[in-house]
C-alpha cells in the first residue's frame, strides 16, 4: 500500500493571465478559437487513435528535444492508447528515457497496490520501456512533491484528461487556482466513474493525493486529452464559458502553451 503523505508547497509559482479568449459551440461539432499570445491549439478529430499517435508523438518529439524531459502523466482510459503509440515509437526510434524525469498527476490514498496509479504507470509505460525506478516520481511518496518537481527544473510537459465534472488530475469542483499538491475528497461523480474499477462504490476511495491547479499551470507545455461523447459537454463548458472554479479544466485557458486534443 502506499505511503500517504500529503503536503503543500509554499512555493508560489508567477503565471500569465490571459482575458481574450473566445468559444463556440455547435453540437455535435465543437470549434475553439483561441485568440491570446502564445501558442494555443484545438485539435478535433473523430479519430481517437490518430489523437493518441499525435499525443505520443508530441511527447518524443519532446524527450528528443530535451533528454533531461520532465513529464506530468495521467492514467485512466484516455491515455491507454497514447502510451501503447508512446511504446512503440521508443522501439522503433531507440527513444532514450534514461534521463527523462516521469511525474505522476495523481494518486489514489487507502487503496491496494494493485489498484494504485503506480501500477498503472508501470503496467502501460514504465515497465514495458525499462524506465529507471528511481525517475518514477508519485505523489503519495514524498514529502514535497512540488518542491521536488522544481529541483529537477519544472515539469516541461505535462498531459491532463478531464473528468466529467471538469476536474484535471484530481482538482475537483471548487479547486482553486492557487493550490499545490494536496489531499482531497473525490466527488461523488468522479467516485462513481470509477467504481466499476473497483467493483463497486463501497470498495472505491474517498480522498486522493493530487497536483494543484498552479502546479499544472507551471508546466511549460500542456496537452489535454478528450475522447468520447460523454466528454463534449464538459470540454465544451470548460472552454467556452471563461474561468470558473466549479469546472478546473476552465482554468487551463490561462496557459499559453495549451493543446487539446479531442473528437
Amino acid at each position: 500500500m502506499l505511503h500517504p503523505i500529503c503536503t503543500i508547497s509554499s512555493e508560489i509559482y508567477r503565471l500569465p493571465y490571459v482575458h481574450n479568449i473566445t468559444a463556440t459551440m455547435e453540437a455535435p461539432v465543437f470549434a475553439v478559437c483561441l485568440i491570446a499570445r502564445g501558442s494555443r491549439k484545438l485539435i478535433l478529430t473523430d479519430k481517437k487513435n490518430e489523437l493518441s499517435m499525435d499525443a505520443a508523438n508530441k511527447i518524443a518529439a519532446q524527450i528528443r528535444s530535451k533528454p533531461n524531459t520532465n513529464l506530468g502523466l495521467p492514467t485512466g482510459r484516455t491515455p491507454v492508447l497514447m502510451y501503447d503509440y508512446l511504446v512503440k515509437l521508443t522501439e522503433q526510434e531507440g527513444l532514450d528515457w534514461s534521463r527523462v524525469n516521469c511525474f505522476a498527476l495523481d494518486e489514489y490514498l487507502n487503496t491496494t497496490a494493485e489498484h494504485s496509479f503506480q501500477r498503472y504507470l508501470e503496467t502501460n509505460l514504465y515497465d514495458r520501456i525499462g524506465f529507471p525506478k528511481t525517475n518514477q516520481h508519485n505523489p503519495s511518496m514524498n514529502d514535497n512533491y512540488d518542491a521536488i518537481i522544481a529541483q529537477h527544473g519544472g515539469l516541461d510537459l505535462a498531459i491532463l484528461g478531464i473528468g466529467l465534472n471538469g476536474h484535471i488530475a484530481f482538482n475537483e469542483p471548487g479547486t482553486p487556482r492557487l493550490s499545490f499538491t494536496q489531499c482531497i475528497w473525490l466527488d461523488e461523480v468522479s467516485r462513481k466513474a470509477l467504481s466499476p474499477t473497483f467493483g463497486g462504490m463501497e470498495a472505491t476511495p474517498s480522498k486522493a493525493v493530487t497536483m494543484g491547479i498552479s502546479t499544472i499551470l507551471a508546466s511549460k507545455q500542456i496537452i489535454m486529452l478528450a475522447f468520447g461523447q460523454d466528454k463534449k459537454e464538459i470540454v465544451g463548458k470548460a472552454f467556452s464559458n471563461g474561468i470558473n472554479p466549479e469546472i478546473p479544466a476552465s482554468f487551463l485557458t490561462l496557459h499559453e502553451h495549451l493543446t487539446v486534443l479531442t473528437d
